[in-house]
């Protein structure tokens, strides 16, 4: 197309008719030959093309297009969340940290060994202690039947209660010997009672009524020799101790029954010293009464006559 061609080409003219070099540039170009479409044809279509209008099947395909986009993204959405879903519920016990150390290897370091597992030992159940049977310890029963006249269940209540060791036992068997000595007559049980609460509780609360309750069931049986043994033994342990005075009164009297005054009268002295009441002593004085009694009872009368 020539410039020639072209005369009936509308354009610009503020372009072409200048006497600038950009207009001179414009007239030369158009006045060549080209092959192919030209600016001012390009611009007459573009000029003189009437408004395009919005096609309706444009506006479908961008809807479908839009559609079958989201169904794609919803669907590789779903697929990343299954593939997701091993890895999240994944715990603890199916992972297995590695062992190896490539540097500690490297550096010549020993190789650390891991230490082998232990066998897995099962805590035996902690043992249940025995719980004490209620009645075993309650002498209170015992007690009951005894009030009650009933002697030989008090007994068996007693014996059963003094097989274990407990206070409780101590007492019980205590009170089983002074049933058998007392309330049933059997002196040679209540004895050996008594000398097994000696061997059993040497050092019981009632060590002290246990020893004088022996020496007294000694003298009603008849036993004067053995009492006197038992007396010297307590008087040099604990028992004599506690209860010197009781043993030189039970002494003075025993030693008066054999006729041996002298001892009696230097036994009655110790007890008066120790604080004898009067009253269990004047058995062993009129046995064995004083050289000067004599001589003291008329002053004495005397001083009492008005």
């Amino acid at each position: 197309m020539t410039r020639r061609e072209s005369s009936a080409i509308v354009f610009p003219k503020r372009l072409v008719d200048g006497e600038n070099r950009a207009a001179a540039l414009i007239r030369d170009a158009l006045a060549e030959k080209i092959g192919g479409p030209s600016e001012a044809r390009s611009f007459e279509l573009l000029s003189g093309r009437p408004p395009r209008q919005p096609h309706a099947g444009r506006w479908v395909f961008a809807i479908g297009a839009m559609a079958a986009l989201a169904l794609f993204s919803a669907q590789s959405l779903l697929r990343s969340e299954q593939s997701l879903e091993p890895k999240i519920t994944a715990t603890a016990e199916s992972w297995t940290p590695k062992r190896a150390l490539p540097a500690a290897r490297e550096l010549g370091a020993p190789e650390v060994q891991p230490e082998p597992a232990q066998p897995k030992l099962e805590r035996a159940p902690p043992a249940r202690s025995a719980r004490p049977d209620p009645a075993a310890s309650d002498t209170a029963s015992c007690a009951e039947l005894s009030r009650a006249g009933k002697y030989e269940a008090a007994v068996q209540c007693y014996g059963h209660i003094a097989q274990g060791s407990s206070m409780a036992a101590e007492i019980a068997l205590y009170e089983k010997a002074r049933l058998e000595s007392r309330a049933l007559g059997r002196g040679a049980a209540a004895l050996a009672t008594l000398d097994e609460h000696g061997r059993r509780f040497p050092s019981g609360v009632l060590a002290s009524e246990v020893g004088m309750t022996r020496i007294e069931l000694l003298i009603r049986l008849g036993r004067g020799e053995n009492a006197l043994a038992a007396i010297e033994s307590g008087l040099k342990g604990p028992l004599g101790r506690e209860r010197g005075g009781d043993l030189q009164a039970l002494r003075a009297d025993l030693l008066s029954t054999r006729g041996d005054c002298v001892g009696a009268r230097a036994a009655l002295s110790l007890a008066r010293a120790a604080g004898v009441h009067p009253s269990r002593l004047q058995t062993a004085e009129q046995r064995c009464p004083a050289a000067d009694d004599a001589a003291n009872v008329a002053p004495r009368s005397n001083q009492d006559a008005p």
